[in-house]
């Protein structure tokens, strides 16, 4: 077997480190400049939000149950908890942070009542994961949800704002 050095691309994405910081960063540009330029694009104006503040969701584009959303975000943290594992980055337990005090419940709740018996008995794992302590679900105010990033539209202040907490910081070019 023969070492390559560090990684420079996974998975389509560009590999940049800074060891003296012990930082690491991954970056999609190409893949979006070439995904801009297959739909005539290339060329198109940026924005500096996901979603501009004058946007609006119709309640048809809206998740029908936030319980979903947390059992779905809940795949993919234990998705990177194994893969931290297998890159020897072992983490004890992570925390989960949610904005909503009824999906909360709904996790914690045993009890089955109207309001959650629509849910797909699937979807009920999220108890045991919880009960076993491999994952925490913490409330998290709404204005420290750096997640609501990428789901809802944000002015450009705040936007900056919830890309500091969540760790990402503007690529310099």
């Amino acid at each position: 077997m023969k070492d390559l050095g560090l990684a420079k691309q996974i998975l389509g994405m560009h590999i940049s480190h800074d060891r003296s910081s012990e930082k690491l960063w991954l970056s999609q540009e190409k893949y979006i400049e070439k995904i801009l330029d297959q739909f005539n694009m290339g060329n198109a104006k940026s924005v500096s939000s996901p979603l501009a503040s004058h946007f609006k969701l119709s309640s048809k584009q809206c998740p029908t149950t936030e319980y979903i959303a947390v059992t779905e975000s809940n795949k993919e943290m234990l998705w990177l908890q194994k893969f931290l594992h297998e890159l020897s980055l072992k983490q004890e337990r992570c925390a989960l942070h949610y904005d909503s005090q009824s999906a909360i419940y709904l996790c914690k709740n045993l009890t089955i009542h109207s309001r959650s018996k629509h849910i797909d008995i699937k979807f009920h794992w999220i108890r045991d994961v919880l009960e076993s302590k491999m994952v925490k679900l913490d409330k998290v105010h709404t204005d420290e949800n750096g997640a609501d990033m990428m789901t809802k539209p944000l002015a450009k202040e705040k936007l900056h704002v919830y890309r500091s907490i969540v760790g990402m910081f503007e690529a310099s070019k």
